[in-house]
């Protein structure tokens, strides 16, 4: 692997289409909790979210005191996103 493909899956992001996709097949969410987690990725995905940005920000979701989500919905919902970068 060269360095220009490094770089390259470095800069893939998500954006908000195959977000809520992935999303769906969380069967363990509720409607209530996936409109809970697009609300929190909202801004973030207007620009697309990078494969750090997600667990980054799936890391602050599961330490949020007060959180709607479970730790194993948090685990769930940063494994199904992360299926997109591989």
């Amino acid at each position: 692997m060269g360095i220009f493909d490094l770089l390259g899956a470095s800069s893939k992001k998500i954006y908000r289409e195959k977000f809520r996709k992935a999303l769906q097949k969380i069967s363990e969410l509720s409607d209530k909790e996936r409109a809970y987690v697009e609300e929190v990725f909202k801004e973030e995905l207007g620009g697309g979210l990078s494969k750090f940005e997600i667990e980054e920000r799936c890391r602050r979701l599961k330490h949020k005191a007060g959180d709607i989500l479970e730790s194993s919905e948090v685990r769930k919902i940063k494994e199904k996103l992360l299926e997109y970068f591989n």
